[in-house]
């Protein structure tokens, strides 16, 4: 009994230093370490903007060169201590630096907020470990897939959380030592795809690296849409378990010779008792709509 119990203890005290040990990495992984804050600080990335291509028949890509360079402090709403970053867009005929945007960074001893175009996001809490989310849109009012239907409705819901904490990852050539990812939301209607219905997707993370900030960003959202037409309709008389059954010549789009009526007019009437009508609907025109944004890092101070 005695040798029972010593065994115990000894693999309560294991489970004890274990866990205390782990408390102890969290508590060591600062937010700070991965943010790389101060004026004067900036970072270069290649940006690859996804647009929707005219009339919606697909997507293409625009890249850039950007520079986020912090260029003083700033007080927030809440009066919490900031850093404004100016955005410059490179445009290699002028060979200049254009301003673009401007961004505000807030960081506290527990989050990392990123203010861009008027949306608050947390993208970083304590602590830094596997698993661990928290809501990263709390503080959006307005969500930016406004014009996409079924993505916007899940979007101020959105559970970011870690993965692949401490782990190396690599941007073109260079590989970072220790990085964390942050998956913002990554999910898919109708997969796999199929093109005669309606489906939508979307992905976001960010990658910050230890000592450096965020190398590496791949946001897309886009949406499929698709019309379908009324075709082949059959009127269907059936009278004394007998049916007769008649082509109607119509197109979703011209009045041709059954009561003055299109196939989407005739598909909808109110017939008298033993008619009917039948039709075939037939996929047609498709669309999407989004847009993607792709941030690598090319350079850092």
């Amino acid at each position: 009994m005695k040798y029972l119990l010593t065994v115990l203890t000894g693999i309560l005290f294991c489970v004890v230093l274990v866990c205390c040990n782990k408390s102890y990495d969290l508590a060591t992984a600062r937010i700070s370490d991965y943010t790389n804050l101060g004026v004067g600080k900036y970072v270069i990335y290649r940006l690859d903007s996804t647009v929707t291509l005219p009339f919606g028949t697909g997507f293409t890509v625009h890249s850039y060169t950007v520079k986020d360079s912090i260029e003083g402090t700033i007080t927030d709403n809440l009066e919490r201590p900031g850093y404004r970053i100016v955005r410059y867009t490179y445009d290699s005929s002028s060979k200049t630096w254009n301003n673009s945007n401007t961004f505000m960074a807030v960081q506290t001893n527990n989050s990392f907020e990123y203010v861009e175009n008027n949306m608050r996001q947390v993208r970083l809490v304590s602590p830094i470990a596997d698993y661990f989310s928290w809501k990263g849109n709390s503080h959006v009012s307005v969500s930016p897939y406004a014009n996409l239907s079924t993505i916007d409705l899940g979007y101020f819901d959105w559970t970011f959380s870690y993965s692949n904490v401490n782990k190396p990852f690599k941007v073109g050539n260079t590989t970072f030592d220790t990085t964390v990812t942050v998956v913002q939301y990554d999910s898919a209607n109708n997969k796999p795809f199929q093109p005669n219905f309606v489906s939508s997707y979307i992905r976001s993370y960010e990658v910050y690296a230890k000592g450096v900030g965020k190398v590496f960003q791949d946001l897309f959202a886009w949406e499929y849409q698709i019309t379908y037409f009324t075709r082949n309709c059959k009127l269907i008389h059936c009278l004394n378990n007998k049916c007769d059954t008649t082509a109607i010549k119509c197109t979703s789009d011209a009045v041709v010779d059954f009561t003055s009526k299109n196939c989407d007019s005739i598909a909808r009437a109110s017939l008298d008792a033993g008619t009917r009508v039948v039709c075939d609907t037939i996929p047609g025109n498709y669309t999407y709509s989004g847009y993607g944004v792709k941030l690598s890092i090319l350079n850092h101070n």
